[in-house]
This record gives C-alpha cells, sequence and structure tokens, in this order.
C-alpha cells in the first residue's frame, strides 16, 4: 500500500462521494423523470468517479498524462464483473485492483 497516494485517493473518493450526494438529493424531488435522470446519468458519473480513484490511485496526477481519457475512468482490471465470461472473483478480499494494473 506504500505506493499508494493517499491524499490523491481521498481527493478522488471524495469528488465521487459530492457526486453521490447529488444524485440522492435529487432523488428528494420524487419525479419520475428524475429517477431515470439519477439512474441514467448520475449513477453513472459516479462509477466514472470511482473508477478514476482505483484507476489513478497508485500514479496519482501522473495518471493524467499517461491514460487516455477511456482508461482514467474504465471499469479497473482485476474487479469482479469485469470478466467476459461474466463470472464474479471468487475471493474479493484477496484482489487488488489497483496492482492488475
Amino acid at each position: 500500500m506504500a505506493d499508494i497516494d493517499i491524499a490523491w485517493l481521498k481527493a478522488t473518493l471524495e469528488d465521487a462521494q459530492e457526486e453521490l450526494e447529488n444524485a440522492l438529493a435529487r432523488l428528494d424531488t420524487d419525479s419520475m423523470a428524475t429517477v431515470e435522470e439519477v439512474l441514467n446519468r448520475d449513477l453513472v458519473r459516479v462509477y466514472a468517479k470511482l473508477n478514476y480513484a482505483l484507476n489513478t490511485a497508485r500514479m496519482g496526477q501522473r495518471a493524467l498524462e499517461q491514460m487516455s481519457d477511456d482508461e482514467l475512468i474504465a471499469w479497473p482490471t482485476g474487479m469482479p464483473f469485469a470478466y467476459p465470461d461474466g463470472d464474479e472473483a471468487e475471493d474479493f478480499e484477496d484482489m487488488d485492483p489497483v496492482k492488475a494494473r
């Protein structure tokens, strides 16, 4: 874990947290149109920000220069549900999705 930029990870997770809090607040409107927007837009943003946090945890800001925009927000390699055959990882606790990159 020593090679993870903790300050960067914390900042990126706080960004994801803010996006999730915004989505939750939007649900207070009880409008079906808003619910659809939360599902189809806001949650996509939350996942992108969480993926970004994982994908850049080791490189920190250097990742912005070394990875494409698509790589920055892609589902992290080695995470459950990312397998082409649909199999979930057997033991999630033993996985290090950041090392898998």
